[in-house]
């Protein structure tokens, strides 16, 4: 039986901190810090899955965390 909803639930690709890491070229452990909110005043957007962390590539909050990194 096929769903009737087939949507995708995210249009931005979902990945986690290690492939984050590669891609801004920081230790894993850079992005673990800057994902706790306890540590950091801005912390990179994510989705708490758990124990697992996600992070939505693309996104325009991503982004703009980004940019405000940048200045």
């Amino acid at each position: 039986m096929k769903p009737e909803n087939t949507t995708p639930l995210t249009q931005y690709e979902v990945i986690d901190g290690k492939v984050l890491a590669e891609r801004w070229r920081v230790p894993k452990t850079w992005i673990r810090k800057w994902t706790s909110d306890s540590y950091a005043n801005d912390p990179i957007p994510h989705v708490q899955l758990g124990k697992y962390v996600r992070f939505e590539w693309g996104s325009p909050a991503l982004a703009a965390w980004w940019a405000r990194r940048r200045q």
